[in-house]
């Protein structure tokens, strides 16, 4: 499956809230939201079968810093 595939049939991905193209080790970071390892479980098994995925790594957000929306970004 090319990146275009991938990109058009991950809303059909109830789970996946996020999605972000890079460079380097992997092609792309998903924003994963379950309610449950088993639920994660589904997600990374379907991924794999369904859109061709080879290789996932997976992080835990245990706590995200509110930096504000209007920080200005410096150069």
């Amino acid at each position: 499956m090319d990146c275009t595939d991938f990109e058009e049939r991950l809303p059909h991905v109830p789970q996946v809230f996020g999605a972000m193209l890079l460079t380097g080790d992997y092609d792309c970071r998903l924003r994963v939201a379950c309610t449950d390892a088993r639920e994660f479980e589904a997600v990374v098994i379907r991924l794999k079968a369904d859109f061709g995925v080879r290789e996932s790594r997976s992080r835990l957000l245990l706590h995200e810093v509110p930096l504000g929306p209007d920080r200005p970004l410096e150069p």
